[in-house]
Order: C-alpha cells, then structure tokens, then sequence
C-alpha cells in the first residue's frame, strides 16, 4: 500500500471570520480542506453565544475612544458601561481590552471558572432582554456589549485563542507558514495523520483523540510557563505545534462523526 500523508499549516485568509487549513498531500493530487479555526476541543464554553443585532442608529458611537462624559447626562462617569448618574448603558468601545474588561490580569494562566462567572456577571447587566423598554440607542448598546463581552469570553476561555491574544497585545502573530516547525515534528504529524487515515474503527480514534488530548494539556502547561516568564518566541513555537494536534483532533472528530451516520 502506497503511503501518502498530509502537511496542513494554518492560512491567513478569512471566511466569515474564521480562519482555514490549507492541507497539501503529499503522493497524491493536492487538496484544499477548509476547517474551522481550530479550538481546545476539551474546553466546553458552558454558554450560548449572544450575537450582535443589526439596527439602524442615529448616531455614531466612537468605538476607538474612552470618553469620560455619559452621552445622555453629558456628565462625567468612570464606568464604561453603565452612567453611574442616569444609569443609561453607554457606548461599546470595540476595541478594549478584553483581560480588563473581564476585570482578569494581562496573564496567560487563569481560573476558567472564575472567568465563566464574570463572564454571567457582565451579561446579566447588559443583556437584550433588559433594554427592550429603553431607548434605541441602549438597545443597540446593549447587543453591542453582549456581542463583545462574548467574543472576549471565548478568546480568553480557549488556551490557543488566549495565546493569540496574548501575542497580538504585543504586536506578534502565530506565522502563517511551517517556518516556525522543525523537520522532525513535521514527519511526526504526517504519520498521525496516516495513522488517523488507517484507523476504521471508533475505539481507534478514540484512543488517538485520548493521547492528542493529554499531549495538548501538557503543552498549555507549557505555555503557560513561557509566557510567564515572558518567553514569546518559545510561545509561539508551542502554538504552533497545537494548532497541528488540533487540526488532527478535528480530522478524528470529523470522521467520528461519519462511522455514526453510516
């Protein structure tokens, strides 16, 4: 039997704001698998996405500034969020901080549940369903701030999200190429994918997930250490080894997924 393996680095190009795989197969006709950006597939996000609705404003909020002065009272106020004088919801600044807006240190290592709770904290102050009897403006706030207190719930949940965030803080990204990788961990990933290709039944899979699983948590440990102490390039190296186990786990899933329907 002809061997054949694929090398998968991650592309830069978005759909619909997520990333994809490009994956080249080597002793074959090459291929373009597109995946979803690739996620710690052991931690459960515990909470349905709230997403922005689209309405029409009468006004332009000033998303890149952190005014001090309520848009209703025109009065001064130190919440971001709520005037602590008329209580009016007030504008999104999109882009905040999202270690401080989870109130959370700028650090990689982080208790997941204290951030699930946080998380429950700021969404039950500005959720939809509080405001339908508000003015439009704070309606429209109000889905802003539930959009964007999700999206920075979910980047600093998921360890590989965290990391990139971590990075792009510092004016770094994970490359979008296998210049980071050595030679010998990419051979190791051709045979796990040719391993995953030959597996035909579900214990089989499941016992590659397994052992992907546990190699995953050690290199967050890993990272975690690296950005402790401030160690960016060896970060990101690991980072880049994830997003290969990664990819492989959602090939395992993906094919999981076709021995139950079949």
């Amino acid at each position: 039997m002809r061997r054949v393996a694929r090398i998968c680095y991650a592309n830069a190009n978005k759909i619909n704001g997520l990333g994809y795989t490009s994956c080249r197969t080597v002793g074959t006709t090459s291929a373009l698998a597109t995946l979803p950006r690739l996620q710690v597939e052991w931690e459960q996000l515990g909470a349905a996405p709230y997403l922005s609705t689209q309405q029409k404003r009468g006004y332009v909020p000033d998303n890149m500034s952190t005014a001090s002065n309520c848009w209703n009272c025109k009065k001064d106020t130190t919440d971001r969020m709520l005037c602590q004088h008329c209580k009016h919801l007030q504008d999104v600044n999109t882009e905040v901080n999202y270690f401080e807006l989870m109130d959370f240190p700028q650090t990689f290592a982080l208790e997941a549940s204290m951030l699930t709770k946080r998380f429950r904290q700021l969404q039950s102050l500005v959720h939809p369903d509080k405001f339908t009897n508000k003015t439009s403006r704070e309606q429209s706030n109000s889905a802003d701030w539930s959009s964007l207190i999700n999206k920075a719930y979910k980047t600093l949940l998921i360890p590989i999200e965290r990391g990139q965030y971590l990075l792009k803080l510092h004016g770094r990204q994970i490359p979008q190429d296998n210049s980071a990788l050595d030679k010998e961990f990419l051979m190791e990933m051709m045979e796990r994918n040719e391993e995953v290709d030959e597996a035909n039944t579900k214990q089989e899979l499941e016992d590659i997930h397994e052992s992907l699983t546990k190699e995953l948590e050690e290199k967050v440990k890993h990272l975690s250490k690296h950005f402790a102490g401030n160690n960016l390039e060896e970060a990101t190296a690991v980072m880049v080894e994830m997003k290969y186990l990664l990819s492989i786990q959602k090939t395992i899933k993906n094919k999981l997924q076709s021995l139950m329907g079949s």
